[in-house]
């Protein structure tokens, strides 16, 4: 039981070598993906009514109280698994020339909601890769939770600082859009065909100066009523997120859209 609670911190998955996932969805994630787990840790209730989800994977049965135990949720449904760093995707590719793509960068985002919420939205709106630069740990079960399974996707990657990433994205043609509170352009009126990094930055305190002072940044922003000062950097990067999957679909001359989910 330490062992797997071990994996609630970064320590303990670093040591270990493995990632903690909670709850049925992620399991099935990990079948519609291919993935490995090293190991299933169920209650018999649980492996009794998806055997097949269990298929063959090794398993190990607990109490349901063992269970609630090990796990990082009050109320856990019946099953955790382990599984190696080794068997998600592989970090994103430093910046290449490229004729269109959205990459993006967050900027020592601390809430491990928002970054799920993020993660999910970047996969739906067809993000090439996400780099971290500091900030919450993409594999902490908070943020696995939020993801919905995106985390077991997108290439991820966690950096001391980003000014080397934008340096290499410019170098190569990217353009790098900064999302500011105000005084950038309105987010509409950006070609986000184009090869493009998005960079979103702390719940706090935004975008660390330093990044938005390289030469060649441009600076968006999202026009919206003056009684709220900001947006959640969560909603914020949805609506520039879908604004690029927007134009990218109808250049394409694509009209069907998948439901919007829960």
């Amino acid at each position: 039981m330490a062992r797997v609670r071990a994996l609630h911190q970064p320590r303990g998955r670093r040591e270990q070598g493995l990632v903690l996932l909670e709850g049925t969805h992620l399991v099935q994630e990990c079948r519609r993906c291919g993935l490995q787990p090293e190991l299933l840790i169920a209650t018999p209730a649980w492996l009794t009514g998806h055997a097949a989800l269990a298929g063959a994977w090794p398993c190990k049965p607990v109490t349901a109280e063992l269970l609630t135990a090990m796990a990082s949720t009050e109320s856990p449904d019946g099953v955790i698994a382990l599984v190696a760093p080794g068997a998600l995707p592989p970090p994103p590719p430093s910046p290449q020339p490229a004729s269109e793509g959205l990459w993006l960068a967050l900027d020592r985002l601390q809430d491990p909601g928002n970054l799920g919420t993020l993660l999910r939205t970047a996969l739906a709106c067809g993000v090439g890769g996400l780099w971290l630069g500091g900030g919450a740990d993409p594999w902490q079960p908070k943020v696995l939770r939020a993801s919905a399974g995106a985390s077991l996707q997108l290439p991820v990657q966690r950096l001391e600082a980003l000014e080397t990433l934008v340096t290499a994205a410019l170098a190569v043609g990217w353009q790098v859009l900064a999302a500011v509170r105000e005084g950038g352009e309105p987010y509409w009126a950006v070609d986000w065909r184009a090869p493009s990094l998005l960079l979103l930055g702390n719940e706090g305190a935004g975008l660390a100066p330093e990044l938005l002072a390289v030469a060649g940044v441009r600076r968006v922003s999202i026009p919206h009523d003056g009684r709220v000062e900001s947006l959640n950097v969560a909603v914020a990067g949805g609506v520039l997120l879908l604004e690029r999957w927007r134009q990218v679909t109808v250049d394409r001359g694509e009209s069907s859209a998948a439901g919007l989910g829960h």
